[in-house]
C-alpha cells in the first residue's frame, strides 16, 4: 500500500473511532434521563448444550448494589454505579461513564432451572450461569376426528 493509501486509511479509522465517542456521548437516555431504569450495561448472551451464559459489563458497580433475578424465562440485572465525589471541579472536559442506578431485564433464548443459576462478579464483569430447563420424554398428542 501506497504511504498516501495507508495515511488516509489511518485518518479514516481515527474518525471512526471519534464518531464513535461522540454518539455514545450523546445517546438518547444521556441526553434525556427520564427512564427510571437509568442506564444499561453491555451484555453478551451465549447458549451451549446445557447452560445458557449471560455475560454483564459492570465495571465500578459495587457488588453488593447488585441484584440479580431469574424467572425462568427473563434475566433481571440491576444496581447502582456511583463514583467517589470529587473536591472542586472547575470545568468538565469529557463525560463518557454513566452513574446511577441501572437495570437491565433480558429475554433468554431457552428456559432455564431457576434453581441452578450461579453468579460471580470478577474485575467489573458480571456471569451468570443458567442450566436449560430438561425436557422430560416424549408426550403423544391424540388427534380428535373433525366434524
Amino acid at each position: 500500500m501506497d504511504p498516501f493509501s495507508k495515511k488516509l486509511l489511518e485518518e479514516l479509522e481515527q474518525m471512526q473511532q471519534h464518531t464513535g465517542r461522540i454518539l455514545r456521548s450523546m445517546s438518547l437516555s444521556r441526553m434525556m434521563p427520564m427512564e427510571t431504569e437509568g442506564w444499561q450495561p453491555g451484555v453478551d448472551i451465549y447458549e451451549s448444550e446445557a447452560n445458557v451464559y449471560v455475560y454483564v459489563e459492570l465495571a465500578g458497580v459495587m457488588n453488593d448494589s447488585l441484584r440479580v433475578t431469574v424467572d425462568g424465562k427473563r434475566l433481571k440485572v440491576s444496581g447502582l454505579r456511583q463514583l467517589p465525589p470529587h473536591p472542586s471541579i472547575a470545568r468538565i472536559h469529557q463525560l463518557e461513564i454513566e452513574l446511577g442506578p441501572f437495570q437491565r431485564t433480558l429475554d433468554l433464548p431457552a428456559p432455564v432451572e431457576v434453581e441452578g443459576v450461579e453468579s460471580t462478579y470478577i474485575n467489573g464483569i458480571l456471569r451468570v450461569v443458567l442450566p436449560k430447563r430438561i425436557r422430560k420424554g416424549k408426550v403423544q398428542i391424540r388427534i380428535m376426528p373433525g366434524e
